[in-house]
C-alpha cells in the first residue's frame, strides 16, 4: 500500500514533469518568437500546398521561397525548371505522399515559357511551419502534354473504392 506522503510525493513530481514539459514546448514555439508565417501552426501537407499555390499557381516562386523557406533552408535544385518567376503554370497534381514533416507531390506542368511538359517530383521537407529542405526531379514529356503522358493511366490495383 502506498502511503499518503508517498503520493504526495509522486503527485508533485508528476506535476513538475508536466509543467516543464509545457514550458518548453512554449519556448520552442515559432508563434512565441514573431514568426507569422503563413505556413506556421499548418500540418506539413498545408504548408506545401500553401507553397505551390503561389509558387505554381500564381508564379511567384520568389516571393513563395520569401514566405516559405527558413533562412537556412537547403535547395538541393535551385536551377530546377519552373524555378523562375512568371505567369501563372498549369499544373496536375498526380499524387501527394505526407509520412511526418516529409510531403512529396507528383504533379505534371503543361508547356509554357518555351519549356515542354514535365512529369515533376517535388520532395520537401518542413520543420515549424516552413520549408527547411527541398529537391525538384523533372522529366521531360518531349512534346507532349500531361494528358498524353504515360504516367497518366489509370492504375487498378485491384481494391474495391
Amino acid at each position: 500500500m502506498i502511503s499518503d506522503k508517498k503520493l504526495n510525493s509522486i503527485s508533485v513530481a508528476l506535476g513538475l514533469l508536466l509543467t516543464a514539459y509545457v514550458a518548453q514546448d512554449l519556448h520552442f514555439n515559432p508563434r512565441w518568437y514573431g514568426d507569422k508565417g503563413p505556413g506556421v501552426g499548418k500540418l506539413p501537407r498545408e504548408v506545401v500546398s500553401g507553397y505551390m499555390d503561389i509558387a505554381y499557381g500564381k508564379g511567384q516562386g520568389a516571393e513563395a521561397a520569401k514566405l516559405y523557406y527558413t533562412p537556412k533552408t537547403i535547395d538541393l535544385t535551385p536551377q530546377a525548371v519552373y524555378r523562375a518567376d512568371s505567369g501563372p503554370l498549369t499544373s496536375t497534381v498526380r499524387q501527394v505522399v505526407a509520412e511526418g514533416l516529409n510531403v512529396v507531390v507528383h504533379h505534371c506542368v503543361e508547356a509554357t515559357r518555351g519549356q515542354p511538359a514535365h512529369e515533376v517530383v517535388d520532395m520537401f521537407r518542413t520543420w515549424n511551419g516552413r520549408i527547411a529542405w527541398r529537391k525538384t526531379l523533372a522529366q521531360s514529356l518531349n512534346g507532349g502534354t500531361c494528358d498524353s503522358s504515360s504516367m497518366n493511366k489509370k492504375v487498378d490495383l485491384g481494391l474495391k473504392p
